[in-house]
C-alpha cells in the first residue's frame, strides 16, 4: 500500500478528497472505506434533524432507533427529565422526510442497521431475545423494542461479540 499527499489548490479551504485506488474492490478497500468514513464522523457529536416546523440538533449519544414509518422516518430520543426532583427518562420521536439509507450516511459506527426499516445506536441494546420466527427482538433503552431481521442477525451479533 503507498500513502501520499497531493496539494489540489483548486479544493476550497477546508475541503479534503480522498480516493482509494486498487485494481478492483476487495474487503481490505471497503474496510478501509468504512475506516476513514468513521473517522470522519467522530469529529461530530450532534446531527441536524429537519422536521415539518424545525430543525432540531441532536446529540448522536440520545437517538435510540431509526425507523422508516409512511414514507418517513421516525427517530426515537432519549431525553433526560426530572419532574418533581424524581430523574426519570423519557423516549420523544422526531419525524423527518429523509431516507433510511441516507440518513445511515451521515451516522456514527456505532449505528448499526438491524433490518429494512430500523437502525439501532448499539450503545442504547440492553438485550437480545429469540422470536418464533428466527428474528430476534433488540430490547433498547427506554423500553423501546426493535426487531431484528434473520438477515441482520449474524452480522449484529459479531458486532456485539457474541457467539454465533
Amino acid at each position: 500500500m503507498t500513502i501520499m499527499f497531493r496539494p489540489n489548490p483548486q479544493l476550497p479551504d477546508g475541503k479534503t478528497n480522498v480516493i482509494v485506488e486498487a485494481a478492483q474492490p476487495n474487503e481490505y478497500t471497503v474496510q478501509l472505506m468504512q475506516a476513514i468514513k468513521t473517522l470522519q464522523q467522530t469529529s461530530a457529536t450532534t446531527i441536524a434533524i429537519d422536521t415539518n416546523d424545525s430543525l432540531e440538533v441532536v446529540p448522536f449519544a440520545s437517538i435510540i432507533s431509526i425507523n422508516v414509518k409512511d414514507k418517513a422516518l421516525v427517530i426515537r430520543t432519549l431525553v433526560t427529565t426530572s419532574v418533581n426532583r424524581n430523574p426519570g427518562k423519557a423516549v420523544t420521536e422526531l419525524v423527518t422526510r429523509d431516507t433510511l439509507n441516507h440518513f445511515l450516511t451521515r451516522l456514527p459506527a456505532e449505528f448499526v442497521q438491524i433490518s429494512r426499516q430500523t437502525i439501532i445506536n448499539i450503545r442504547h441494546l440492553r438485550s437480545l431475545k429469540l422470536s418464533y420466527s428466527g428474528n430476534m427482538n433488540a430490547l433498547l433503552t427506554g423500553g423501546v423494542k426493535e426487531t431484528v431481521g434473520r438477515r441482520y442477525v449474524a452480522r449484529l451479533r459479531k458486532i456485539i461479540g457474541a457467539a454465533s
